[in-house]
């Protein structure tokens, strides 16, 4: 038998495994942006502003279980926009307040207000939050800090916005949240590789769909085999 006909037997057979499980994953709970698309999920700011990780409460009212992921985002016109920070599957007719940290630092959060599920955030954005410790107060804090420079800048307004109350919330002064931004900025720069003047250019998101992993691999099979 012809040893190219066999490697692409092999091939898609491993292919077909890999998409079957695929398929199988996305099976276990509809995503939240596509549950909130088709209005059967309700999301609410739970928290005031300035609380770190925030809490939103998310009613699933769908059919099937919700399944809601690190970097999924969620804004508002009038309130502040946020990026969930756990994964967690809500059951069908099922409510659970799940974490989630400030997007933008100028903007104050506003509790009662329902918010829209809107698309995902950065890779950057995803491996800073998967990296830090919810129930720890100050290691939250400095990965929502690290949030604001990602998607604002170094230079961040800290006396405006979520900033100002984060202040008043922690009882502390703004000689500590300026030690906290500079501890932020070293986070990033070591996680990243980059100094401080480069952090600017690390928030680009390079997440790919399933379909165009699959349009690759089958290009990578017709390059390799000769079919």
């Amino acid at each position: 038998m012809n040893i190219r006909l066999v490697f692409l037997i092999f091939v898609i057979v491993i292919f077909a495994a890999g998409t079957g499980f695929l398929s199988y994953s996305q099976s276990t709970g509809i995503p939240l942006t596509q549950a909130y698309a088709n209005g059967n999920v309700v999301i609410t700011q739970n928290t005031s502003a300035g609380t770190i990780p925030h809490k939103v409460n998310i009613s699933n009212n769908g059919k099937d279980p919700l399944k809601v992921q690190v970097g999924d985002v969620l804004t508002s016109d009038s309130s502040q926009d946020l990026v969930i920070a756990e994964n967690k599957t809500l059951k069908i007719n099922s409510t659970d307040l799940v974490s989630a940290y400030c997007i933008e630092s100028a903007q104050r959060a506003v509790p009662g207000v329902k918010l829209k599920a809107s698309g995902t955030s950065s890779n950057a954005i995803k491996q800073v939050i998967e990296g830090s410790n919810l129930n720890d107060l100050a290691n939250a804090t400095n990965v929502q800090v690290q949030i604001y420079i990602l998607t604002s800048g170094v230079d961040f307004n800290i006396y405006s916005g979520e900033p100002v109350a984060v202040v008043q919330n922690q009882n502390i002064n703004y000689t500590k949240l300026r030690q906290i931004v500079s501890d932020a900025k070293t986070a990033l720069s070591t996680r990243f590789g980059v100094t401080v003047d480069n952090i600017k250019n690390i928030n680009q998101n390079t997440t790919s769909n399933s379909g165009n992993i699959a349009n690759e691999f089958l290009n990578w099979i017709k390059t390799n085999t000769g079919v």
